[in-house]
């Protein structure tokens, strides 16, 4: 699993804290995702509701399944790279998308941390208990624009809440059942990023920090790094005994250029991080 960065973000939280963030919902790029939503509430109708009653219950249900939910995203080798080597395969690995590079790596000032996807789900699961956790990839399509009524992610039943007991109840129930269609679907557009997530919800907006335990593979350290942050990652790569590769462009296309395993090369770097933290 590939985790795309800016060498700031990577340096002074994720590699020094030993932590992942799971962010709000609200901070994904796709309006599909980000923007409001409109869910249509099913009420008894001997509670008469105006239309400000309606929205505001809405505007409830879109706060709790939005809200509440946080995430931390990856990219995926496309099914192409398998058992692939030539240059031109190299653009279906997960660390070698220039549009990513250039949107999530600080236009390749940065860096793309591999993981170990069974080692992350293994640590997440551990730490995430109380609430709902769930992953899987994403997915990718432009339907779903008229509700299909009864069976819609967006019209929720509430037919049968007659406490707010019940009324959670019936939100997290509508989370339970539609999470895939909620927050494993995106628009069309983005498929290039081949994307995987995990997804937590719990009753407050917070983010959440993750310990990713041993999860860490190697870091794929951008172009436009320069000499003094790329001496940082060794160290980090010493630490977490981790791989590191730097990652150029020749003539449009990607090539890797791995220097080695610098927690066996490097291991004077771990005295000289921990004499400077």
């Amino acid at each position: 699993m590939y985790h795309y960065t800016s060498s700031t973000t990577a340096l002074d939280h994720i590699l020094r804290n030993n932590t992942l963030l799971l962010n709000s919902y609200r901070k994904v790029n796709d309006p599909k995702e980000s923007k409001h939503w409109d869910v249509s509430p099913f009420v008894r109708t001997e509670l008469n509701l105006e239309l400000e009653q309606y929205d505001a219950i809405s505007e409830q249900i879109s706060t709790k399944l939005k809200g509440n939910a946080k995430l931390v995203c990856f990219s995926r080798d496309k099914a192409e790279a398998v058992n692939a080597c030539q240059p031109e395969a190299l653009l279906n690995r997960g660390f070698a998308k220039p549009s990513m590079w250039h949107h999530y790596a600080n236009a390749h000032d940065g860096v793309c941390l591999m993981f170990n996807r069974e080692r992350l789900e293994g640590a997440l699961k551990m730490q995430l208990t109380a609430g709902h956790l769930f992953h899987g990839p994403v997915t990718y399509t432009n339907r779903g624009i008229l509700p299909k009524i009864p069976g819609d992610p967006f019209v929720i039943d509430l037919l049968q809440a007659k406490s707010s007991s019940d009324y959670f109840a019936a939100i997290e129930a509508h989370f339970d059942r539609w999470h895939k269609e909620l927050f494993l679907q995106k628009l069309a557009d983005w498929s290039n990023e081949e994307e995987y997530r995990w997804v937590f919800l719990d009753n407050h907006a917070e983010p959440r920090p993750i310990d990713f335990e041993d999860a860490l593979e190697a870091i794929v350290v951008g172009e436009g790094v320069d000499e003094s942050r790329y001496e940082s990652f060794l160290q980090h790569c010493v630490l977490y005994k981790a791989d590191i590769a730097n990652l150029v462009w020749h003539n449009g296309y990607p090539r890797i250029e791995h220097p080695g395993q610098p927690y066996i090369t490097h291991r004077g770097l771990v005295e000289e991080y921990q004499s400077n933290n």
